[in-house]
């Protein structure tokens, strides 16, 4: 991303979070939009409360009333009208009432969502009418895009093969007895997708036309950021040899096959985004 591409998005993040666009605060507020993986606008209405069982309170937590969400894992159920507990980093700052877009990592989810506060912007101040949530919307919407391209092209740039393909078929992988595989708490339920390559965007020819692409089928805070597969999906996909569940070759149609994997954010995009991948390959 040229220079004048990455002050933008620091211009536009640093318009969301109400401060100056300096170059001691754009890297920093992109970096925060950037990091947080659940962002939403909301109300404060409890202090030193928690929003459902399980969550531990403390002077540190409070519940929030969802007035929007600007950014979250198609994983993780949250809306609007729904209550969060966040795990302030300074609760001296809040009281009832106040309005604020939260920044936020995942925490504890169970018959709610908690979350952990990374950077927060209050929505009214010095008597101010509050600002539209939808204000907030808007800039966060054009800040991420210009942050998406970068984070993009850093997966395009890392991955072994960038392909064309659709999914021909979905299952469970049971790991032989000979791999190495690590079990805890956030098992991920290896699935495999075959998918049949109809273009390659990166990388060398593809043996077969076929690759298996092993994924995270487990609901998981773990694997949040992990793409799901499902038969005749179509897509572009990142991918890179298996380093993950311990096993790196499988046989399909009598033939073996290098294992890859897709498991972050960015790795499995649809089709409509192929002119800007092909751009960006080209950078």
């Amino acid at each position: 991303m040229n220079t004048s591409r990455f002050f933008l998005a620091g211009t536009l993040c640093a318009s969301l979070l109400g401060v100056a666009a300096t170059p001691q605060t754009t890297g920093s507020q992109a970096a925060l939009v950037k990091q947080s993986s659940i962002i939403f606008a909301g109300t404060v209405s409890q202090l030193a409360a928690t929003s459902f069982a399980g969550v531990p309170k403390s002077p540190q937590t409070i519940v929030v009333r969802v007035d929007s969400v600007l950014k979250k894992p198609a994983a993780v159920s949250l809306k609007k009208g729904d209550n969060v507990t966040v795990e302030l980093k300074d609760p001296s700052a809040f009281q009832q009432g106040l309005q604020a877009t939260f920044y936020t990592e995942g925490w504890i989810f169970g018959s709610g969502v908690a979350v952990k506060e990374l950077g927060h912007e209050f929505r009214s101040g010095s008597g101010e009418t509050p600002k539209p949530a939808v204000a907030d919307e808007k800039a966060y919407q054009q800040a991420q895009e210009q942050i998406s391209d970068q984070e993009l092209q850093d997966r395009l740039n890392k991955a072994d093969f960038v392909v064309i393909g659709r999914v021909t078929d979905v299952h469970r992988w049971n790991p032989p007895k000979s791999a190495t595989t690590h079990i805890s708490e956030h098992d991920p339920d290896w699935h495999e997708a075959v998918v049949e390559v109809q273009s390659v965007l990166k990388g060398g020819l593809v043996k077969g036309k076929k690759v298996i692409v092993r994924f995270p089928a487990r609901n998981d805070v773990a694997w949040v950021h992990s793409p799901r597969f499902e038969k005749n999906q179509q897509g572009i996909f990142c991918l890179n040899r298996d380093q993950t569940s311990g096993a790196y070759s499988e046989k399909v149609g009598g033939r073996q096959t290098t294992v890859y994997t897709c498991l972050g954010h960015g790795d499995s995009l649809p089709l409509s985004d192929a002119p800007r991948v092909r751009a960006l390959l080209k950078n």
